[in-house]
């Protein structure tokens, strides 16, 4: 059973991990960056101001085993988005939402009290999310003279700072939603000019995430019909999977291993994980090789090995398609910046 921790506790791992160094913490007027290499998690978290209320926070942990917070949360209300590129996560929003669970390349839209009860689950694996949060007077700012064109989730702020709670998902990403992450995520800029870099990136995806949610009229809603049962299973192939990156069973031992019949599991997979079963392991192989690239004790061959890509040229070239950078190059930025 995954630990959830208190908001003291939590606390209390926080202040011990700044003591003992497994956590370490910068801040200044702009950025706010810690960074992990703690039992609990290993990654880093980036949170960047943006313009006048907009800012950013950039996670990118990975989680050895599930745990969790059970928490009240303190930040003044805004609006939030999230874009999440890998990693499972769930969460109890007490009176707004009781079982959300956002997945890999999906969108979120929340907004909710300050003072609301919250138990989040971080589950094992990679976990890389972007969260931009938008300030009541800043959305009401930048839909003057436009206000038709707001979704009308969002068109109670115009008139208060405190609308009733919500928080809704959107469905899949669009590609240009998929560039425009992978783009901030990779930025290639410092100081001033990553700020700027970043705001501009930002926009786009508040932009993208809108106009996507204005034009479907209402928020989008996946239908899985798939027996109870049958997603414990297909969850199963997909731990089995994650636990044999270098040597997966095939298509039809997996669905045996699972008593599954290999459709319902191809089937079940592009339901429950918006993907096909080795396209998810192919996902995870390259998301598992950016973090042994960003830890820096292998090198590309290695890593391409150790992540089971036998051909070196075949890994470079697609972690160059789904990263927009070479696995040369992204590991050498990781080492300016740790340097």
């Amino acid at each position: 059973m995954a630990k959830v921790y208190t908001s003291v506790q939590w606390d209390e791992i926080w202040e011990e991990g700044l003591q003992t160094g497994k956590i370490t913490y910068h801040y200044d007027d702009v950025e706010c960056v810690s960074i992990w290499q703690h039992p609990l998690k290993k990654g880093r978290f980036h949170e960047t101001s943006l313009c006048p209320g907009l800012r950013i926070e950039i996670f990118n942990f990975e989680n050895p085993e599930i745990h969790g917070c059970d928490s009240v949360d303190s930040n003044y209300r805004t609006v939030s988005l999230v874009f999440r590129s890998s990693g499972i996560w769930r969460e109890q929003i007490f009176g707004v939402n009781e079982d959300a669970c956002e997945q890999p390349g999906e969108s979120y839209l929340f907004s909710f009290e300050t003072g609301t009860r919250e138990i989040e689950k971080f589950m094992a694996g990679r976990d890389i999310n972007i969260r931009i949060r938008l300030e009541p007077q800043l959305l009401r700012l930048l839909s003057k003279g436009q206000e038709a064109y707001l979704p009308s989730l969002l068109k109670p702020f115009l008139e208060t700072d405190k609308p009733p709670s919500f928080y809704q998902s959107l469905g899949k990403m669009t590609p240009a939603m998929q560039v425009a992450l992978q783009q901030i995520l990779q930025c290639p800029f410092q100081g001033i000019m990553r700020r700027t870099y970043l705001e501009a990136k930002t926009l786009e995806l508040i932009t993208l995430q809108f106009a996507q949610l204005f034009q479907d009229g209402t928020p989008y809603k996946q239908s899985v019909n798939i027996k109870k049962g049958d997603i414990e299973r297909i969850y199963q192939a997909r731990d089995i999977l994650l636990q044999n990156i270098t040597n997966p069973p095939s298509l039809i031992e997996l669905a045996r291993q699972v008593e599954l019949n290999d459709r319902k599991l191809k089937q079940g997979f592009r339901q429950l994980l918006g993907t096909t079963v080795f396209g998810y392991l192919h996902d995870y192989r390259l998301e598992k090789a950016c973090q042994f690239l960003m830890e820096g004790q292998m090198n590309v061959a290695q890593v391409s090995y150790a992540v089971g890509f036998a051909n070196r040229g075949y890994f470079a070239a697609a972690f160059r398609k789904k990263f927009g950078i070479n696995p040369s190059d992204y590991q050498a930025q990781w080492r300016k910046k740790s340097g």
